[in-house]
């Protein structure tokens, strides 16, 4: 569902519209309806209300960016009252866009682009179900505009995120999507979505959804970061652009970058205020090793959202903040938060879930050293953490685990300074010592492996590799290392 939750997301955040959409004029994309697009793109959700309030209220494009302010709005603040009381809207909106002219590529389009708004409301709501078929209705909508409109380059940009979210669908599930009709794979998706990145119109757009989609799906290299940065340079007030740049260096190792993506950041009262930046600011001071200040942003973070996205994970983090520290008492008492709050959508809520459990099972704590030598690595500090490994061996552990996960850490050091040798060695170490654990590090250890002999053109072996990523089961990275593994097969051709 975090796959779903995040490209269906970004599908929808960044949709423009020609002028000459309706015949009659109440319905036009005239120049205030494209000023609230921009002021609600730019997640400065009131003023955009401000404008739309001027136009008529059955305009299907009102109606649509009513909708859009909506579904930002619910998502950031996960207020499950103000949920209810909307959750009528959906049908009221869609019909209201279905009465005008059925001529009309928009009439189609805008209704599904709703329906996906309102799925991935339910999927954040606990309607996973309920969310499906309205993905399922959505993508039927589109297939038939494209059908009739063919020409028409709004749904290029729609259905190639679709088929990016279909090709990402595990291989045990693939009859699902066969059964009720959804058809597409990444490289379609890819295709499409770069083809309306070279439009005048909507190449800003599709390129957003492509750095979203090559991030999180796909590699991500120091090319694509320097276009990411640039695209970010050439639009300085749009919040959304820093949302995803910073998210992006946060995963990618680059918490320096991050650092300041956060201080460029445009903060002034016109924005809609959201929380998740808290947890950005957080994540930079674990990274650096500053736990005090990390406590603090976490802090901040729990204290303004009142949802459930992230809290488990945020638990988790106080917890090692306070562990490291030096502070037993303080540091049990949020590992024993995690297990009653928050919820387990996200996959870093699933791992501190499942890091909880193990600790009920097990009443062990992970080792300090290594624990350490993540948070250095995962900060993109490589050459401290380097430094760190090279005191280390294997033997420096105890217990299996520990062990794997050292050779796994050891591994992705290694690759991150130009040591291939050394980290093959020790991906394939830790697959060993992995063998019949339910641990990520082998299926992640095999991703890193499918990579390498990518990059060395070895492609037999490399298919070996992602293919073996993808056997593993019930890890709590499943859905990312799959999409990743399946990704780099389909650029393969395999």
């Amino acid at each position: 569902m975090r796959k779903l939750k995040y490209i269906l997301g970004f599908i929808l955040a960044f949709s423009t519209y020609s002028e000459n959409t309706f015949a009659s004029s109440e319905t036009d994309f005239n120049a205030n309806l494209q000023r609230a697009y921009a002021e609600i793109f730019k997640l400065k959700i009131q003023s955009g209300r401000a404008i739309l309030a001027k136009e008529n209220p059955t305009n299907p494009f009102k109606v649509f960016f009513e909708d859009y302010a909506d579904m930002i709005e619910l998502l950031n603040s996960e207020n499950e009252v103000a949920y209810e009381k909307l959750a009528d809207k959906e049908e009221e909106r869609l019909e209201i866009i279905e009465n005008f002219d059925e001529k009309s590529p928009y009439n189609r389009f805008l209704r599904a682009e709703i329906k996906i708004h309102w799925a991935l409301l339910k999927i954040r709501f606990g309607h996973e179900v309920k969310a499906g078929y309205s993905v399922i209705q959505a993508y039927k909508l589109l297939e038939e505009n494209q059908r009739l409109f063919p020409s028409f380059t709004p749904n290029l940009k729609s259905l190639g995120c679709l088929h990016v979210l279909i090709g990402s669908v595990p291989d045990k599930h693939k009859w699902i999507t066969k059964l009720v009709g959804l058809r597409g794979n990444i490289q379609q998706g890819l295709n499409e979505l770069r083809m309306v990145s070279k439009d005048k119109i909507w190449g800003v757009e599709a390129r957003f959804c492509l750095t979203f989609i090559q991030a999180y799906v796909l590699k991500y290299d120091a090319k694509q970061n320097e276009e990411m940065l640039q695209f970010l340079e050439n639009h300085p007030d749009n919040l959304n652009f820093y949302f995803l740049g910073t998210a992006i260096s946060l995963k990618d190792n680059r918490t320096e970058q991050a650092i300041e993506l956060l201080k460029k950041t445009p903060k002034d009262a016109s924005y809609l205020y959201f929380p998740i930046f808290e947890l950005y600011k957080a994540e930079t001071q674990l990274f650096r090793g500053n736990f005090a200040q990390a406590i603090s942003a976490y802090g901040t973070y729990l204290r303004n959202f009142r949802g459930k996205t992230f809290v488990k994970d945020t638990y988790y983090k106080l917890f090692l903040c306070h562990w490291l520290l030096g502070d037993e008492v303080k540091s049990r008492q949020y590992l024993l938060k995690i297990n009653t709050s928050g919820s387990t959508v996200a996959e870093s809520d699933k791992a501190a879930q499942k890091f909880y459990e193990n600790y009920l099972k097990t009443s062990t704590l992970p080792n300090k050293t290594l624990l350490k030598l993540r948070i250095v690595f995962d900060g993109g500090y490589f050459l401290e953490a380097s430094e760190i490994l090279s005191n280390l061996s294997e033997n420096s552990y105890n217990t299996t685990k520990d062990q794997a996960e050292f050779m796994y850490r050891a591994g992705r050091i290694y690759q991150k300074t130009s040591q291939t040798e050394k980290a093959i060695d020790a991906f394939e170490r830790s697959i060993q010592l992995t063998a019949g654990q339910d641990w990520a590090f082998a299926p992640s250890s095999a991703l890193q492996l499918g990579y390498i002999f990518q990059q060395k053109g070895q492609k037999i072996k490399a298919k070996a590799y992602f293919e073996k990523a993808l056997a593993y089961k019930n890890h709590e990275y499943k859905t990312s290392i799959d999409n990743k593994a399946r990704a780099a097969l389909t650029e393969m051709g395999m």
